[in-house]
């Protein structure tokens, strides 16, 4: 399975980050879409979008996304949130935690879980932009890679 994450991407949509989708099997946005537009746009790509509720999306077209999500993938289960510092005390029923919010590519494991923010693929804080793609084997082992857009 082949995952594809973005997130605080701040009503940017940006064309160039498509071919890093392509045979991804869901794409992943950690909030702060921040606009409609972008949300329409990435909810009209060929590949199924799981998105959670950012600090800065507002309005009507927000109000459906979930603060949290929590799901299996691949074999793994994922929690998905917008801000680490809201994220419950114990998650040890996740593999993988997806997060975003500080605009900073970051990716630690701690007691057997990861912990993966793909920094923002919209406006950067001090670092480039960029998106993560996560690979799972069917032998349940992961592979990260940073894409640098």
């Amino acid at each position: 399975m082949k995952l594809a994450m973005i997130s605080d991407t701040h009503g940017i949509f940006r064309a160039d980050w498509i071919p890093h989708f392509t045979g991804c099997d869901y794409l992943i946005h950690a909030g702060d879409i921040d606009s409609g537009a972008c949300y329409e746009k990435l909810k009209a790509l060929d590949i199924p979008l799981l998105a959670v509720h950012g600090n800065c999306d507002m309005g009507s077209w927000a109000q459906f996304l979930p603060e949290t999500l929590t799901i299996p993938l691949g074999g793994k289960m994922f929690y998905i949130a917008h801000n680490k510092y809201d994220l419950p005390s114990n998650l040890t029923c996740a593999d993988f935690v997806i997060f975003g919010h500080t605009h900073q590519f970051e990716t630690y494991e701690r007691h057997g879980t990861v912990f993966l923010n793909p920094g923002s693929a919209g406006e950067p804080r001090g670092d480039s932009r960029s998106m993560a793609i996560l690979t799972i084997s069917e032998d349940g082992s992961h592979e990260i890679r940073r894409v640098l857009l």
